[in-house]
């Protein structure tokens, strides 16, 4: 059995998801430790205690400590989990430097505020640290992926992201997918187009063009931003010559559309009426779990890294240098 302490015990460790007894959708830390059999939540440490009752449905015997940096000297945590305000991560790091009987550090996205942090980070922890993208941890994502790389569409034309709440909050998810499915595309150019109400003054969202690189040919990506008061979407198309693809969050689906001749006008191609629909994964803060314990018991190769991440910032950063 590992033990797990989280610090920060707000929306994304408890409050997403606190059905004990609902087993088909886990979106919580919480939940997802309480459901995985090599896992136990050791310690949670937050300022405030007022979420504890809760926890403690879950996990009775869990300590409870309001100053983190008493986690320090532990020698029984195996994962620390970092759930607080994006701001805070780099100085909790520092502070667990001397603590090397921790394996894993189970990061909130974005892994860091500034890009000082990302460059003085300890070499120590760049090896240890798994962020939290949760849609890498998605079988069916995972399956596209490898589609994609072994060709088995023809060479793709555009890719349309409609997002919300802002390009760092919202958009970051974007980018890293697009990271992710594309092995880090080349970035040739960014045009920001417009901007609409985001998720802070300091995170707007952006109307956006890039032009990347990947397999020898120009690729443009169209970010289309929209204002998350009247809805909130999240959703890929990809354009491939012989078919298209969509990912849309809210139906938790990915959508595969063939090109076929148009019944009524048999010389245009048009999509077909009946996609091959695969769902992603409800589940997926356990996935994530799951493939933590792999990288600890099997060594399995860290998908979602301090790498990773590194490069959706300077892909975050190369948009934002043209902000209007």
């Amino acid at each position: 059995m590992l033990n797990i302490a989280i610090i920060g015990i707000g929306n994304i460790a408890l409050l997403f998801d606190t059905n004990k007894k609902e087993k088909n959708t886990i979106a919580s830390h919480i939940k997802a430790i309480y459901f995985h059999d090599e896992f136990t939540l050791k310690y949670v440490s937050d300022i405030d205690n007022r979420n504890l009752p809760q926890i403690q449905k879950f996990f009775p015997d869990v300590n409870f400590t309001q100053d983190y940096r008493t986690l320090v000297e532990k020698k029984d945590i195996d994962i620390l989990v970092i759930c607080t305000p994006t701001h805070t991560h780099y100085n909790i790091l520092k502070d667990f430097k001397s603590s090397r009987n921790i394996q894993l550090f189970f990061m909130e996205k974005p892994l860091f505020h500034t890009a000082y942090e990302y460059k003085c980070i300890d070499n120590y922890f760049k090896d240890k640290i798994v962020v939290n993208y949760l849609r890498r941890f998605d079988l069916e994502i995972q399956k596209l992926k490898l589609k994609i790389q072994d060709k088995e569409f023809d060479h793709v034309q555009k890719i349309m992201i409609k997002y919300c709440k802002g390009i760092k909050n919202n958009g970051s998810h974007m980018i890293d997918m697009i990271n992710f499915l594309f092995d880090k595309p080349e970035i040739i150019s960014t045009n920001i187009l417009a901007k609409t109400e985001g998720f802070s003054e300091n995170d707007l969202t952006y109307d956006i063009q890039v032009i990347v690189k990947y397999d020898n040919q120009n690729i443009p990506i169209y970010f289309i931003g929209l204002n998350h008061n009247y809805y909130n979407t999240i959703e890929i198309e990809l354009f491939f010559q012989t078919q298209i693809i969509k990912y849309i969050n809210s139906k938790a689906q990915i959508q595969y559309f063939d090109i076929v001749n148009d019944k009524v006008y048999p010389t245009y191609k048009v999509l077909s009426n009946n996609p091959d629909i695969k769902y992603t994964s409800s589940t997926l803060m356990l996935d994530a779990y799951q493939h933590i314990f792999r990288i600890i018991k099997y060594n399995e190769t860290n998908i979602s890294s301090f790498k990773d991440e590194k490069y959706n910032i300077q892909f975050l950063n190369k948009i934002l240098e043209g902000t209007i």
